[in-house]
């Protein structure tokens, strides 16, 4: 009969093991919190860095190099800062506030910028909290005539003019709808759109601001008022030739009546000429007769306002672009020298090419403005 062996040993060496692989993922364990927070820091610390990067080169010129603000408005501050989330911010970056200066800056959307440069710009902004001075809001009163602006220009496309509604989207400017929806309702409604019915979300595209300028419009019909938008004669009548140019009957129709309805009697006559051509749909005829009634300068702002004036400002002054007035650049080259460098735009800036989107024609509009801007 053999001895019985002695595991002891064994069994005290696997213990011991046993406990020191314990010992060691206690260790792990208790080391892993921090080696995250580490390594989010790390990345924190990355996306900011980029973030700066991007600011600088593309934001600093409208909000300031600290975010103090200049054309655009200050986002380095405490109030601003700790009411807006970060998805808020991501959503105005990507998507610009039309109306104003702000472009659209996520891909998405047309411009330069990925969701990852979203996401690090928001970084680099929301690093200032910590220590953004309190900056006391200017208080705006909601303007039904600001209201009625951003109405022509952005919702009657689906609601129609004066709100009266299309096939497209219900009236709004109807007395038993107004009755029936009070204000917050429709502030709520147009922040958060109603996706099952086809109204888009703009809370991510108008500022609140702007969202209180379309409801004081809607006060103001629920009261009974006539409210005209804020838009010249002019910039009706161009709005008209691009409507006429692509034979959209109803916009043209639409711009020419709000011309109408500013023009002198001089005026009216032609309009109400252009007016006859387009009810026998005389396209020619009536692009031909805007086309008159608008030197070639007035036709290149509009192409300016649609296509460039989100870098450069409306009047060509600047803000993210450069101000092309009096400018070096545009006086030492010829008309065909600044159509290819437009067509082409800049590499590495927010200048995008326009091949494609400008026809030769528009460029000529385009670089007639820009030329009387140097004189």
């Amino acid at each position: 009969m053999r001895p019985q062996e002695d595991h002891t040993p064994l069994v005290a060496t696997g213990f011991g093991l046993t406990l020191a692989v314990l010992a060691v993922f206690q260790v792990y364990f208790w080391r892993e919190p921090g080696r995250i927070q580490a390594v989010e820091a790390a990345d924190l610390r990355r996306a900011q860095t980029a973030g700066s990067e991007l600011y600088a080169e593309n934001c600093a010129a409208c909000h300031g190099e600290g975010g103090e603000g200049n054309l655009g408005p200050v986002l380095n501050s405490r109030t601003l800062l700790k009411t807006t989330a970060d998805d808020t911010l991501f959503s105005l970056i990507r998507t610009g506030v039309p109306g104003t200066v702000m472009p659209a800056w996520g891909q998405t959307y047309g411009g330069p910028f990925t969701d990852q440069q979203a996401v690090q710009l928001v970084a680099f902004i929301r690093a200032w909290e910590a220590t953004a001075p309190e900056i006391a809001p200017v208080v705006i009163e909601p303007d039904p005539v600001r209201g009625a602006t951003i109405f022509a220009e952005t919702c009657f496309i689906c609601h129609g003019e004066n709100g009266q509604g299309t096939d497209r989207a219900p009236a709004l400017n109807d007395p038993a709808t107004l009755r029936d929806f009070d204000n917050a309702w429709y502030r709520n409604t147009i922040t958060h759109g109603r996706p099952a019915k086809g109204m888009p979300t703009w809370g991510t595209v108008l500022s609140p601001q702007q969202i209180d300028d379309v409801v004081a419009l809607i006060s103001a019909w629920r009261e009974g008022q006539a409210v005209m938008p804020l838009i010249s004669m002019r910039r009706h009548l161009r709005s008209a030739l691009f409507a006429v140019q692509q034979f959209d009957q109803p916009d043209a129709s639409f711009h020419l009546e709000a011309a109408l309805a500013q023009a002198s009697e001089s005026e009216a006559k032609d309009i109400r000429a252009m007016m006859g051509l387009l009810g026998q749909k005389d396209w020619a005829g009536a692009q031909a007769r805007l086309l008159t009634f608008l030197p070639p300068e007035e036709i290149g702002q509009e192409l300016f306002v649609i296509n460039c004036a989100a870098c450069h400002g409306v009047e060509g002054r600047g803000g993210l672009g450069k101000n092309l007035r009096d400018n070096k650049f545009i006086q030492s080259h010829s008309d065909d020298d600044l159509s290819a460098f437009i067509l082409a735009g800049r590499e590495r800036t927010a200048m995008d090419g326009f091949e494609g989107i400008l026809t030769p024609e528009d460029l000529s509009y385009i670089i007639t403005l820009i030329r009387v801007w140097q004189k």
